[in-house]
């Protein structure tokens, strides 16, 4: 089998995360890093054994000419990145989250890869997660019936509510909403890796079958920043019974029969997490790199194929963009701004104070 060659731009938290599952892949060499901090990527390369860093992307991108590139770079950057990525020759590119910060950009990565045969995939990686294929398993076998309705929560849009997103679409079977209607509150400017979000939100999500789906966003000041229960949750309610996904556990409540429960593998505990990291998002990127260097090697669609992480980042401006305009947004979605910006230029909201975090 021939081996590719990877290199990771970004060498923070995320940048490592996607280094192990480099690493550990089969027939894949991590043969470069890149950040503009020097020291970050020095010391990333000495952990994982790679041989060159760069402060400079360009740079990677012209003398090594990677087969994969992951992107672990704050979101302003990664339009550019991509572009850069694919006026290179690379073969696949695999993003983090927040994807862009505007609909019109996620658009453009989308179309600059498809234009040049470039694999694009998003690091939604929660789909690979035991739990959600259990939970999507048992929706599909018929155990709670009919889905009627969907509720979810999480901190923020941008970052978790990609993933909360794309897990309503996963266990809806990908089908294609038909409008959303949102309403957000900007009391303070909060930075989410450097792209503004919500300080709070609420999400209704229609399909033509008459399914709907609710998500809500925000976290207060106590809440435990790295407690999966208060940061990640779906209830997703059916006519013979109910999927409750909290935190890392499943429990499929079948109305007249026991409950079925799977609890995640790993643990659970903060305190025990190498560096702050959930050992899931470890374990789930690096199952997607596995299936994203496979579909490489293969010419298959990816798991996480750039489509979905489309959809998802659909329904979050979607939201920003009822918000501004006071009124249900069919879709697809027609505008490519980001109405969270726009609305807060155009005064729309008066925040007061600023965060700046990664949850």
């Amino acid at each position: 089998m021939t081996t590719l060659s990877a290199a990771v731009i970004g060498a923070g938290s995320q940048g490592r995360v996607h280094g192990l599952g480099l690493v550990a892949a089969p027939d894949v060499r991590l043969v470069a890093l890149a950040d503009v901090n020097q020291a970050a990527g020095e010391a990333l390369a000495a952990e994982l054994g790679v041989p060159r860093t760069y402060q400079d992307y360009h740079e990677l991108l012209e003398a090594d000419q990677p087969d994969i590139v992951s992107i672990c770079t704050p979101p302003v950057f990664h339009l550019d990145v991509v572009r850069a990525a694919v006026a290179a020759g690379v073969r696949a590119v695999h993003c983090e989250k927040p994807i862009a910060l505007s609909y019109g950009d996620a658009l453009e990565m989308a179309v600059l890869a498809a234009d040049a045969g470039v694999q694009l995939t998003f690091n939604l990686q929660r789909r690979f997660e035991a739990v959600q294929r259990f939970a999507r398993e048992q929706i599909m076998a018929g155990e709670i019936g009919d889905v009627v309705t969907i509720e979810g929560y999480c901190p923020n849009l941008p970052d978790w509510g990609a993933h909360i997103l794309d897990l309503i679409l996963f266990h809806r079977g990908d089908a294609a909403p038909s409008w959303v209607m949102g309403q957000i509150d900007v009391t303070v400017d909060r930075y989410i890796y450097g792209a503004l979000a919500e300080t709070a939100s609420l999400t209704q999500i229609a399909w033509p079958d008459g399914v709907r789906a609710v998500v809500s966003t925000g976290r207060e000041p106590h809440t435990p920043v790295l407690n999966l229960e208060n940061n990640l949750g779906l209830l997703i309610q059916g006519t013979r019974g109910r999927v409750d996904l909290r935190g890392a556990r499943c429990r499929v409540r079948r109305f007249g029969k026991e409950d079925l429960v799977l609890d995640s593998p790993f643990d659970t505990d903060s305190a025990n997490w190498d560096r702050g990291v959930d050992p899931a998002i470890v374990a789930g990127t690096g199952e997607a790199i596995q299936d994203l260097a496979d579909a490489l090697r293969t010419g298959r669609a990816p798991v996480l194929d750039a489509a979905y992480g489309l959809r998802g980042a659909e329904l979050i401006f979607a939201t920003y963009e009822s918000s501004r305009s006071r009124r249900r947004v069919p879709l697809p979605l027609d505008r490519l701004d980001n109405a969270l910006l726009s609305g807060r230029a155009e005064g729309y909201w008066s925040p007061v104070g600023e965060t700046h975090s990664t949850y």
